[in-house]
């Protein structure tokens, strides 16, 4: 079927996403895909998810930004990128490296902008269209679904209440699976799943042959899809998703003539089945059994159906069989084992297993080390300011540590990263100020940095002084552990009503996305404006981040936004064009408040919290003369 592409505004695109997703969940294949994703609506929605993107202005091949392309007038940027698509002819990626935890180097694709916007605009339109087909517990790179969903079903599984439960885990490790999956196979599996447009297919074709630039010299790519791609997370999961399901349709997902499907495997455990369940993400995954013999069967099948399927190798050193009830299995970043529960009052006489994740041991350490080394760099700082930046930095890479581990028993982990940050910190501040580094022990709730974090916390760690404030270093078990208590529900998705309900009672808050709930979109007249006008791209989506960083009132009246009404004022209109358009520079105003910020009095009968900000704002306000 084809898809409408006459859509004019946000909330006409995402009516036809759930439109897309509802009839590929019922089977449908589209066509007119091409229209969809180079309207003008879905190009300024791409460049919006690219610019919150923390590489967005990493150059390609070709050296320009992201920045670049935002000065320019809002209609010579989307016809430069409609006119792109009509003979397009993708430009190779710049090739770099990261180096993974286990000290091995990751390739990592770098594009530029352009093929950028055109691989999200076509993403935008083609993930409903996969997603209705998705396998439940695929829960890699998918929209609203996370790591700790995957470790959740996991646990699950150990804790289900049954005489043999699912503790013969099969740890699958793809050998190089961005780089060597099949472009004839993924193009094929993209049309079965019901991307029809043969257009956006031989697009795709010539994204994946691209080919990446390493020094000097340019490689081709006969397989492989770019690691750092936007739409390269969506590719793998269509690779893997009939392997899902192939593992699903033998136990935990069977086709049969039961609605329910509780009753289907019920069915099958009585004729002998025995149960298997996968959780994958992107190209890690767990198929967890009852029975080491089983385990040994799906394994050297799968081998198999690797090889000559998909055209891959499963590694023959890190696809282990493990027993959770002997031995942990690594996943994600951490390691899942089958134990009798903590004795507590509650559970008092329980001898059933129970699932378990702790953060991997390896990980852990590699982690710290990094940290330790940046805190290392703090002994060639000359002054109090760059401490206290580096100081700040290593923070945040503190915090995301522990973030990320919380969802597994973390107590232990925090404990060694504390202690070996502590350590560190000692050695280096005793290197800077020798005896005096006594002076640098301050409590916690001292700090000036990350006051709520830190507040009615009396133990102590090493800070600088700056400007008369005390930047310390945080500690990991201030962040507390939080498991999920259920699975994850998947009626929440991202295209269809209910799903973006619950999810937002999920997270206890309320998603904003730049343009869906801004009432200033209509304003195109002000974009009509030569290549010299302040009026640029940049502006055109900034105000919309602007109108959501003030939840969508006045900054001074603090009133909801009315149509005809507003003005998004910039606050120094002294600044070069590349900064005037920034977010923190722009501010929206109602005419009534506009009028007091730049008049000389205030009148009477303002109350003392306006005329506060009124004063406030007449001393940032510098307009251009």
């Amino acid at each position: 079927m084809n898809i409408k592409h006459s859509f004019t505004s946000e909330q006409e695109l995402k009516d036809t996403l759930d439109f897309i997703y509802e009839k590929s969940k019922s089977g449908k294949g589209f066509n007119g895909i091409l229209e969809a994703a180079f309207n003008e609506v879905t190009i300024v929605t791409a460049i919006h998810n690219i610019k919150s993107n923390k590489g967005a202005n990493t150059p390609g091949i070709d050296g320009s930004r992201m920045n670049k392309y935002l000065q320019m007038d809002k209609n010579k940027l989307i016809g430069l990128i409609q006119k792109s698509i009509e003979d397009y002819i993708p430009k190779p990626v710049r090739r770099t490296y990261i180096k993974k935890a286990n000290g091995k180097l990751r390739p990592l694709g770098i594009t530029t902008v352009i093929d950028k916007i055109i691989q999200e605009c076509i993403r935008i339109i083609i993930e409903p269209i996969c997603e209705a087909k998705f396998y439940p517990q695929n829960f890699g790179f998918r929209p609203y679904r996370a790591t700790n969903h995957a470790m959740t079903f996991a646990k699950t599984l150990v804790n289900l209440n049954i005489p043999q439960k699912p503790i013969i885990a099969i740890e699958g490790d793809i050998e190089g699976y961005f780089d060597n999956i099949n472009h004839r196979i993924l193009l094929r599996k993209l049309y079965r799943i019901g991307v029809k447009d043969k257009r956006i297919l031989e697009i795709i074709k010539k994204m994946l042959i691209a080919g990446y630039v390493y020094g000097n010299e340019k490689f081709q790519t006969d397989k492989g899809t770019v690691q750092g791609g936007c739409i390269s997370p969506l590719l793998a999961n269509v690779y893997l998703n009939d392997f899902d399901w192939m593992i699903g349709r033998m136990y935990h997902h069977p086709k049969s003539k039961y609605k329910n499907e509780c009753y289907a495997r019920s069915n099958l455990k009585r004729n002998g089945i025995i149960p298997k369940y996968l959780i994958r993400y992107c190209d890690d995954w767990l198929i967890m059994t009852t029975m080491l013999s089983e385990a040994k069967r799906i394994l050297s099948f799968l081998q198999k159906y690797y090889k000559h399927r998909l055209k891959l190798n499963l590694s023959k050193e890190k696809t282990l069989i493990t027993n959770l009830e002997e031995n942990r299995v690594k996943f994600l970043g951490y390691e899942l084992l089958a134990a009798q529960p903590r004795a507590r009052p509650d559970n008092k006489g329980c001898k059933g297993l129970v699932g378990k994740f702790y953060p991997a041991k390896a990980k852990v350490i590699a982690k710290v080390d990094n940290i330790c080394k940046e805190i290392m760099k703090l002994k060639s700082m000359q002054d109090s300011k760059t401490m206290a930046a580096q100081i700040e930095r290593i923070n945040s890479i503190i915090t995301g540590a522990a973030e990320y581990y919380k969802v597994a028993i973390c107590s232990n982990t925090y404990k060694f990263m504390d202690h070996r940050i502590m350590q560190t910190a000692y050695r280096t501040f005793r290197k800077i100020y020798g005896k005096k580094y006594r002076q640098h022990l301050v409590q916690l709730s001292q700090l000036n940095n990350r006051p709520h974090r830190h507040e009615k916390r009396k133990d102590k760690t090493f800070a600088v002084q700056y400007e008369d404030k005390w930047i310390g270093l945080t500690k990991s078990y201030i962040t507390h552990s939080q498991w999920d208590k259920y699975n994850y529900n998947q009626k929440a998705t991202p295209y269809t009503q209910e799903g973006r309900r619950l999810y937002i009672i999920e997270k206890k808050g309320s998603m904003i996305s730049p343009l869906a709930r801004s009432p200033i979109y209509e304003d195109v007249e002000l974009f009509n404006c030569n290549e010299k006008s302040l009026n640029n791209f940049e502006y055109y989506m900034n105000r919309e981040y602007a109108y959501n960083r003030d939840k969508g009132r006045f900054k001074i009246c603090r009133e909801n936004l009315k149509s005809n009404y507003r003005h998004c004022q910039r606050i120094d209109g002294t600044l070069p064009l590349d900064k005037i358009n920034k977010v923190p520079n722009l501010a929206w105003f109602c005419y009534n408040c506009l009028k007091l910020v730049q008049s000389q009095d205030v009148p009477q009968g303002v109350n003392s919290k306006m005329k506060s900000k009124i004063l406030i704002y007449r001393k940032k306000l510098k307009v251009l003369n």
